[in-house]
């Protein structure tokens, strides 16, 4: 055992999610795929409540600012937006929640639309959340990464009136909710692959079908998408699934489950497939680093640690 699952253990070893006791061998598979808002987030607890100073609140509330006017000046009207959460970089993920960002959202422009598990409802729904309150809403928010992925003309356009509408959001809602949802069946969905379903839903011209979440399904795989594969190396953590109401592994190919591997959608595998579906998108990642923002253009990952790179911009926040 690692000392990262060390740590884990004694730190959610008595903790309650959703009412339900968890043990930290699941949870720690949980912990790979959080990706609802903190409030009702299973990993984060639904009775835990973020704790940032007034400080630490003022700066993000500062650099939520400069996200915005980032995204008032790129000149477009929607993009997709994701963020860091929980420290995952021992695994390799940086990011694990993405949605979409609507200047025209019905909500405060740039607010971000996702898809949000309410453990007092024990199910999903579409929530439009200010971008202040993203950034903010979780346990990890002040050491905070930003991706935005921008669309080209034509496409955002289709994106748009997808996004903001809400009988093609709900229509695309799964019934229920998995944190490690396989991306080829609609037995179980996550936030991340709600979000690709809309994209395949605009982008595929869908319209009106019988079943909208196949059809959505259909058409990525008909164009390769691919999802991120997380090979989990200690078997208990795959053995945890079984006792937990928000991680399954029945949707998953069985041989896969024997392998030790899930297949899960994650904003890496979200942004790779925009950027094979559209090269002419373009990326932008900012991070927080005390009293500056680092800006990042480009498909590659900024520096760790929030260090600026070559050609890369630091900005006051004041």
């Amino acid at each position: 055992m690692t000392p990262i699952f060390l740590r884990l253990g004694l730190a959610i070893g008595q903790m309650r999610c959703c009412r339900a006791f968890v043990r930290f061998s699941g949870i720690v598979l949980l912990v790979l795929f959080a990706c609802a808002p903190a409030q009702a987030n299973p990993l984060v607890f639904c009775s835990q409540k973020v704790s940032l100073t007034p400080e630490q609140q003022d700066k993000l509330l500062l650099f939520s600012g400069k996200v915005k006017d980032l995204l008032a000046k790129s000149g477009r009207r929607a993009a997709i937006i994701s963020r860091s959460g929980i420290d995952l970089d021992k695994f390799g993920i940086r990011y694990s929640h993405s949605g979409f960002t609507l200047r025209d959202s019905k909500s405060t422009p740039w607010s971000v639309r996702q898809l949000y598990y309410g453990c007092e409802e024990s199910r999903p729904s579409i929530y439009d959340q200010g971008l202040a309150g993203f950034l903010m809403d979780h346990e990890n928010a002040i050491n905070q990464y930003v991706s935005i992925v921008f669309i080209p003309d034509s496409m955002e356009t289709d994106l748009e009136q997808a996004a903001l509408n809400d009988k093609v959001t709900l229509k695309l809602l799964g019934a229920e909710y998995s944190a490690n949802a396989y991306p080829f069946s609609i037995a179980f969905q996550n936030c991340n692959q709600w979000v690709l379903e809309v994209m395949a839903y605009a982008w595929g011209k869908l319209g009106d079908q019988e079943n909208s979440r196949q059809a959505a399904q259909s058409w990525l795989k008909a164009r390769h998408y691919q999802p991120t594969s997380i090979d989990v190396k200690y078997a208990y953590m795959v053995w945890g699934t079984y006792f937990l109401p928000l991680v399954h592994s029945s949707d998953h190919p069985s041989e896969n489950v024997q392998r030790k591997i899930y297949q899960v959608s994650m904003p890496a595998s979200v942004e790779h497939f925009v950027q094979t579906q559209a090269p002419e998108a373009s990326r932008v990642e900012v991070c927080l680093n005390g009293d500056k923002m680092v800006v990042h253009h480009g498909w590659d990952l900024m520096k760790d640690h929030c260090q600026a790179g070559p050609g890369d911009e630091v900005m006051s926040l004041l």
